[in-house]
């Protein structure tokens, strides 16, 4: 065998011992993670919301118009509201999913927030019921899915 045969063979078993990339997130995967995690939330389950959240500092959650960003400040706010999630509920209508590269999407669903008992928001009792929209990014980690950042908005 010729020196340069030998290295075209060698080139192409090197070639074929590479990792192949993982597949694209699927829409249904992204969807599930986006349900997993909406139940979380009406659970009032903060442990199994933040075991959803990418641990790192540059993950962020918008709610309110309060940005809180990384993961501590995350669990701290979610700490904090938690007694007021008990009382409220979360339903997610379609949820859209765009591909962000092969490890990353957008989730876009509208969203109602209801409560059937008065919640104390600010000073004030009052029941809720409101609609509006939520975002959320995730994205593939050794662990699997884990949300990067999310935004609520009501109306």
């Amino acid at each position: 065998m010729t020196r340069r045969s030998l290295v075209c063979v060698l080139a192409l078993v090197l070639y074929g011992c590479a990792p192949s990339p993982p597949p694209p997130l699927t829409q249904v995967e992204v969807q599930d993670f986006v349900r997993q995690y909406v139940a979380a939330t009406n659970a009032a389950d903060a442990s199994r919301m933040m075991g959803l959240i990418h641990r790192d500092q540059a993950v962020s959650s918008i709610a309110y118009g309060k940005i809180d960003r990384g993961w501590d400040a995350i669990r701290a706010a979610t700490d904090e509201s938690i007694t007021a999630s008990a009382r409220v509920k979360v339903t997610i209508g379609t949820i859209d999913v765009t591909a962000l590269g092969t490890d990353a999407a957008l989730a876009v669903a509208s969203m109602s927030v209801s409560s059937g008992t008065p919640v104390q928001v600010g000073r004030t009792l009052t029941l809720i019921d409101a609609s509006g929209a939520l975002t959320i990014v995730v994205k593939r980690t050794p662990e699997g899915l884990r949300l990067i950042h999310e935004h609520y908005s009501i109306r």
